[in-house]
């Protein structure tokens, strides 16, 4: 076996050499930051050490095209993820917390190289009306490589012999981002036997919770006639928890503040005759290893059915990516969108949708309770992002 030491500024390059110099074979042992030059370790500039190994091999490889850097980085996303995750879980948690941040990091490097690689989609040699609408999804800020996707599409059926018209195209548009959307899928009670359901959301901080499971309280309780109780776990802002009383005592439900996942289990146990239990969950850094460990230490005590991620509508699209991959280990289920009332752009939804698989399911347009939240509508997400500027 052939150890070799790789020294670069930063992960990606480090990385970048040992799939050079080692191929897709390579195995990492070990990663580290040093300081290099400064006066006794102060001042200096700081450096990534990856340790690799490989397999001799006896037979000399074919000797092929020097690969370019977009091809490494794509390929190195393939093979070396996986070993170098698992070869970090030893590492003491401080330097695994880092270990994990800069991971992170180089996964979306690597997805967005990746993304602009499947584009590969030259918008000027489209037809006109492909160009426009090619346009209109990148100011909305649909992804390339996802507009991409859509407009080959539509290619596949656009009539080169013979012109089209727009609004016809437009429809033949809208299908296809419609089908990336699929039907929403809200709250629902089974008619017969056990319904209780159990929700909570999570999502980091800023994004809207206790507001939206506000709206949600108030529309099954006064609206759709169920029993509803509310439980907060977001003890870390008192501000939070007499918002969620005071709107419990206007809608006339109970609230309760749990400080333990014992406590929570507890709860809902005193809860047995309630049709809807929702749970507000503090609002956690997606960055911050140790909080994300304690949020599911929550979810697993409340047994919950469902667990409902909340984005804000304001939120950069790659925020977004990494907020989705720092809940990779919490089986979420659908996905809410707030204040889509303080944005013009709506790409992201589409591109999250797409990416995450996961199926919509609220959308929130304002800060009244409870009026400002509805199931979402695709079509109606569909219309904002065609919508011409």
């Amino acid at each position: 076996m052939r150890v070799k030491r790789y020294v670069a500024e930063n992960l990606q390059d480090a990385m970048l050499k040992v799939k050079m110099d080692m191929g897709k074979d390579a195995v990492i042992l070990h990663t580290r930051k040093f300081k290099e030059g400064g006066f006794f370790g102060f001042f200096g500039k700081t450096m990534v050490e990856v340790t690799a190994a490989v397999e001799d091999n006896p037979i000399p490889p074919v000797p092929e095209p020097k690969p370019t850097a977009q091809k490494v980085a794509n390929q190195a996303q393939v093979h070396s993820f996986a070993t170098f995750k698992e070869n970090v879980g030893g590492i003491d948690d401080e330097r695994n917390a880092d270990l994990q941040a800069e991971l992170q990091e180089m996964k979306m490097l690597m997805y967005e190289m990746k993304s602009q690689m499947e584009a590969n989609l030259d918008a000027k040699t489209l037809p006109e009306p492909l160009q426009r609408f090619h346009q209109i999804l990148i100011d909305n800020e649909v992804e390339e490589a996802l507009a991409a996707k859509i407009l080959k599409g539509l290619l596949k059926t656009y009539p080169a012999e013979e012109p089209v018209e727009g609004h016809k195209l437009k429809k033949s548009l809208e299908q296809s981002m419609l089908k990336i959307l699929r039907r929403p899928k809200p709250i629902t009670f089974k008619k017969q036997g056990l319904h209780q359901q159990v929700v909570a959301l999570i999502g980091p901080t800023g994004v809207g919770k206790t507001t939206t499971i506000a709206k949600l309280a108030a529309t099954f309780s006064i609206v759709d006639k169920k029993k509803v109780a509310l439980i907060t776990a977001d003890t870390y802002r008192v501000a939070a928890v007499e918002q969620l009383k005071t709107y419990g005592e206007i809608i006339g439900i109970p609230v309760n503040v749990v400080y333990t996942p014992e406590e929570l289990r507890d709860s809902i146990g005193q809860h047995t005759d309630k049709d809807l239990i929702l749970i507000d969950t503090a609002g956690r850094s997606h960055k911050n290893v140790a909080q994300m460990a304690e949020l599911k230490a929550y979810l697993d005590a409340a047994d919950v059915t469902e667990i409902l991620l909340v984005l804000s509508a304001t939120t950069k699209y790659k925020d977004m990516l990494e907020i989705i991959n720092s809940y990779s280990d919490i089986p979420l289920t659908k996905l809410v969108f707030t204040k889509l009332d303080e944005t013009s752009t709506y790409g992201a939804i589409l591109n999250i949708i797409n990416k995450t698989q996961k199926h919509l399911s609220y959308v929130t347009v304002g800060q009244n309770v409870p009026d400002d939240i509805e199931i979402a509508d695709p079509e109606k997400i569909v219309k904002m992002i065609v919508k011409e500027r």
